[in-house]
């Protein structure tokens, strides 16, 4: 009895960790998932690498070493997982695919299956209760296996050298191509066989064919690739379409492979050389094939050919795997927005797979800002110039993937690129320009930039113009005086101080820099303002409430095109004291997200962030399970402190409604912010059976901290008897099968607690 218990327990606790990990998972950036071999031959010995990015900023987040050396993989649906085929001959390990369960910080565990079998392609099907189908070739087999237990549960016979297998949106249809150049359609819940599609052109003699079919969003085409053909099947109708790319395969064996991936929008189909280097578009509607881009291995030879891709749910961004990196495609323009070169902590070749995931529509776009030149300035002619800008990305958003700078002459009906700006570094703020040797009234510099989700930005100068010798033997430097303030003056932290200044030139003064020195003049570390145009002569400033100095100094440095410069300081010290402080600390929740559901006893984890004028000192978490009608103290927490884990707390073991986290942060005045986050805590079910007319049901969270009623669904339908005994980890109920709407065979038992639903839990009659 203690051992059940124990086990039990066990259950529970993995079945609560594995939820709130795919939550985590599910709530986090968006990530770019990866294997690539260390072999180029087809024996099935060998090793890998899989790979996880941040899709946001294009860093490696995770990488693992693989036994096996694989051409694809497939991600479970909460998309922690990675089932991953040990191709198609088996190697020395006897292993036929492996699991790899994942996460962002390099905790990852590897489960073998399917021993002592050749697979080729492992798919899941999209159903909710879909199974994993493994193409076992050399058994002219598809194996069933569930993806949870990784136990095969069902197979088909008798098909004759599965190659790819690709299903139908709503995964009621199976399309699996066969080496004999037909495809087989199977119904996915009767595993029969529904139709075979034959008159397909003839393939390749490579078999290693993942992606070499695809299948639209909306379901009515499929397409698939056999040498430099692409056929497209009307899944109604089942008419082919044949499309000839006009490629020149380097190798007929190996290299006689399309990858194929349609648009979210259904009417483009995007094709892929496998080793090659060109990319295809092919219109649906206007039957348009176009060579749409090219990878460059001569500028960047540490970049394989092209051997996967596939598409964000938006279809802004293509994604093209090479074994040494990928490309990003803006599929607006047809054109690169960036090449990584990431190829791990080990020199990898040949093969790789590339998939998704996370929400790629996360965050905003950049924003940019020139700075210089400015509206109504000179420059001269034939000279270095340099051209500034000031480029913003939101938290949460796609990095920058590079920027470019383009110059009008015309008053901006026309621009060209700058040579040399075609595509500036992420990090970029200027750019030395060589101004060329031209006369213009009416010049613009354009500016702009793309991030790695295709999102743009840009901004355009004023007119400006370009004069020749215009500063030739120029050497006298603009002057400038400080009007207000001049020294002596006290303001408190908060005012907004205005400061007015005259400056001039012989020829026109072109940038003009302000700054504060808080130790006399000794230093000026704060920067006020850079690149004032020349016509400014003033400058509001708002002081921070945190800024206090009895030594405080302006100082203002002014340039012309001749970069003759000058500066004033002001001449004596002016003080800043201290005023009084109103204003309360800011406090933002991050985790538990609003309205976020957490299973009952898993540990939560809260984040957040408090900011304050002049700091925060001291701060304090609190829980509510009345919906914020009553708060408990949990932790009293540091100044600088972000996070915290709920745990060992016994109501988190009961279902509650509405939850609440709150945060308070307090400053060295006694000025106190807060902030809440609503969350659920819900039931869950880990073990249920129906024996001598009792249902049994196992889990947590089966009592409340509120009203505590119960509602028992059993296949949906709800059971109107009352428990006979209830705790927070059991539930029996007493009552026939009919009673209890309970079938022969397979059956799904929830429990709704206070209006909160559980997971729908199967069990066997």
């Amino acid at each position: 009895m203690i051992t059940t218990i124990k086990n039990f327990i066990l259950v529970v606790l993995i079945y609560i960790l594995s939820l709130c990990f795919a939550s985590a998972q599910q709530n986090s950036s968006p990530i770019i998932c990866r294997i690539t071999t260390t072999t180029v031959n087809r024996t099935g010995v060998g090793t890998g690498q899989f790979i996880v990015n941040n899709a946001l900023t294009g860093g490696e987040l995770n990488e693992m070493p693989l036994p096996i050396a694989s051409v694809n993989f497939e991600l479970s649906h909460n998309k922690t997982k990675a089932y991953i085929p040990a191709r198609l001959v088996i190697n020395s390990t006897g292993l036929g695919a492996i699991l790899v369960s994942f996460n962002q910080n390099d905790s990852n565990i590897i489960t073998t299956f399917l021993q002592n079998k050749g697979i080729l392609r492992l798919r899941l099907c999209p159903a909710s209760d879909g199974l994993l189908w493994a193409l076992a070739a050399l058994d002219n087999q598809v194996l069933l296996v569930d993806p949870d237990s990784l136990k095969t549960v069902g197979q088909i016979d008798n098909v004759q050298f599965p190659v790819d297998i690709v299903f139908s949106p709503d995964g009621t249809k199976a399309y699996i191509a066969l080496l004999d150049n037909s495809i087989s359609v199977f119904d996915t819940k009767a595993f029969t066989l529904l139709k075979t599609i034959t008159g397909l052109p003839s393939n390749s003699n490579f078999i290693e064919k993942a992606h070499e079919m695809a299948i639209s969003l909306d379901g009515k085409m499929l397409a698939i690739g056999s040498k430099n053909i692409v056929s497209l099947i009307d899944t109604s109708s089942y008419s082919i379409t044949n499309i000839t790319i006009p490629v020149q395969f380097a190798n007929q064996i190996d290299n006689e492979e399309l990858k194929l991936v349609f648009n979210p929008n259904n009417n483009i189909l995007y094709i892929a050389e496998f080793g090659g280097v060109n990319l295809y578009s092919y219109n649906i509607s206007t039957k348009e094939l176009k060579n749409i881009f090219t990878v460059d291995l001569n500028n960047r030879p540490t970049v394989f050919p092209i051997s996967s891709l596939t598409i964000t749910e938006d279809g802004k961004v293509l994604y093209l795997c090479c074994g040494g990196g990928r490309v990003l495609i803006d599929t607006s323009r047809n054109s690169a927005i960036a090449t990584f070169i990431d190829m791990g902590s080990t020199a990898v070749q040949g093969f790789a797979d590339i998939a998704l995931a996370g929400d790629f529509n996360i965050g905003q776009a950049p924003s940019l800002q020139t700075t210089m030149p400015t509206a109504n300035q000179q420059v001269a002619a034939n000279q270095a110039y340099n051209i500034t800008w000031q480029t913003t990305v939101m938290p949460q958003s796609f990095s920058i993937a590079n920027h470019k700078i383009e110059l009008s002459t015309d008053g901006g009906q026309t621009f060209n690129v700058i040579p040399g700006a075609e595509q500036l570094k992420p990090d970029a703020q200027n750019f030395i320009w060589n101004v060329p040797d031209i006369e213009v009234s009416k010049a613009q510099i354009r500016v702009s930039t793309v991030d790695l989700g295709a999102r743009r930005a840009s901004s355009t100068t004023g007119n400006f113009s370009i004069t020749k010798n215009s500063n030739v033997g120029d050497t006298q430097p603009p002057t400038v005086n400080f009007l207000s303030p001049k020294g002596g003056e006290k303001f408190n932290s908060g005012d907004t101080l205005q400061i007015t200044w005259t400056s001039s030139d012989n020829v026109g003064v072109t940038s003009q820099d302000l700054s504060l020195s808080t130790d006399g003049g000794s230093t000026f570390p704060i920067t006020l303002a850079s690149g004032l145009s020349g016509a400014t002569q003033q400058f509001t400033y708002q002081i921070p409430m945190s800024l206090q100095s009895d030594q405080t100094r302006l100082k203002l440095v002014v340039r012309d095109s001749a970069e003759n410069s000058a500066q004033a300081v002001t001449a004596n010290n002016f003080s800043i004291s201290l005023g009084a402080d109103t204003v309360k600390p800011t406090v933002v929740i991050s985790q538990p997200t609003s309205s976020q559901s957490i299973v009952a006893g898993a540990p939560i984890q809260v984040k957040w962030q408090s900011t304050d004028n002049r700091g925060v000192v001291g701060q304090a978490l609190l829980l509510s399970f009345d919906n914020g009608k009553t708060f408990s103290q949990i932790a009293s927490l540091g100044a600088s402190d972000n996070s915290f884990v709920l745990n060992n707390i016994d109501k988190l073991s009961f279902t509650t409604p509405q939850a609440v986290v709150k945060i308070t942060a307090t400053d060295a005045t006694g000025n106190k912010g807060e902030a809440n986050s609503l969350f659920t805590i819900a039931p869950a079910i880990a073990m249920a059976s129906y024996q001598a007319k009792v249902l049994s049901i196992m889990g947590i969270g089966f009592m409340s901290n509120v009203n505590n009623t119960i509602r028992l669904f059993v296949n949906d339908k709800e059971v109107s008897l009352s428990p006979s005994s209830v705790s927070n980890v059991t539930v029996t109920i007493k009552g026939n099968k009919k009673k209890l709407n309970i079938t022969k065979g397979s059956n799904t038992v929830k429990i709704i607690v206070d209006g909160i639903g559980s997971n729908t839990f199967p069990f066997q009659f």
